[in-house]
């Protein structure tokens, strides 16, 4: 899967998963929050939220889970970032292990029911930027463009993607090919299993140009064809992992009954060396951060 682990790029992907969870900590009603200084890297700009609705108990009511960010100075060069999991519905949801085809790609193998019914729920909702107020101010008679889309999380991205080159002036015909799009993908736990199929996604529909998936206590997403498949993918892909960490070892691997399996590439570290032993110590997004940059504070709970 192409270039080793490079730990200073890892932890600068980190940080914008760290942002998506401090932004939802603030206060978890917000389904649009603002990012406060120090939030995301310098020289990046939020462009659009991810929300997730739950599924179990039929509870739909939607919830902030993830961002989208781009480079200031190259705007169609992006990273999407998507938090994990942070209430019980939620476990619950990344409990349901029984293998179903992945609906957005179903010859790719089969994935864990409870990760296709959250992927099939996420929504992109655009963030107004400066461009935006722009074109609105030099045609006011025309419609805002939408700040939602339809369509699969890959198709809803690109009609981001779209609305932010017309805004620029850029316009094609159908027949035209879409400019260059580089993209970064990455995510914590159950954030990572829903970054783990949109590369899956878009490795079909080719709607972006991603370079790297990096990502943090990943559960295994599929059985064993969805993982080789993923593994063929022309990417660099990053799989860290603490060893001592529960997350990473669901759903179970069974021969013949749930037969999953984990994507490449492992780099595996253990906590013990550096932070208390508990299942919140081994999970924690700081945790992770802390083994790529020591400079990186643990929760004040998991210092020994």
């Amino acid at each position: 899967m192409g270039q080793s682990l490079d730990p200073k790029l890892a932890f600068f992907y980190g940080q914008f998963v760290q942002a998506a969870y401090t932004m939802f900590r603030r206060d978890p009603s917000q389904l649009r929050p603002e990012p406060q200084p120090g939030d995301i890297p310098d020289g990046w700009e939020l462009g659009a939220w991810i929300h997730m609705s739950d599924f179990i108990l039929n509870l739909k009511d939607p919830e902030f889970y993830g961002i989208v960010c781009r480079k200031i100075d190259s705007p169609d060069t992006r990273i999407i970032a998507i938090r994990g999991t942070e209430g019980a519905i939620e476990w619950i949801d990344d409990a349901a292990a029984l293998p179903t085809p992945f609906r957005q790609v179903p010859d790719t193998g089969r994935v864990a029911s409870g990760f296709d019914k959250i992927y099939s729920s996420l929504k992109v909702v655009k963030r107004r930027l400066a461009e935006d107020r722009a074109m609105e101010q030099a045609a006011p008679g025309i419609a805002a463009a939408p700040e939602t889309f339809d369509g699969s999380f890959a198709e809803q991205l690109d009609q981001l993607a779209n609305s932010r080159e017309l805004a620029r002036g850029r316009r094609r015909t159908v027949a035209e090919a879409r400019p260059p799009r580089p993209m970064v993908v990455t995510g914590h736990s159950l954030g990572s299993a829903l970054a783990t199929l949109f590369v899956m996604e878009n490795a079909s529909k080719k709607k972006f140009d991603i370079t790297t998936s990096c990502t943090f206590a990943s559960p295994r997403v599929g059985t064993l064809e969805f993982a080789r498949a993923f593994d063929l993918l022309p990417i660099v892909s990053w799989r860290i992992v603490n060893t001592l960490d529960v997350v990473p070892k669901l759903p179970p691997h069974i021969p013949v009954v749930l037969e999953y399996d984990h994507v490449d590439t492992a780099y595996p570290f253990k906590s013990s060396d550096f932070a208390k032993n508990n299942l919140v110590c081994w999970h924690a997004m700081e945790t992770y951060l802390h083994w790529l940059d020591t400079s990186y504070a643990l929760r004040a709970e998991c210092k020994p």
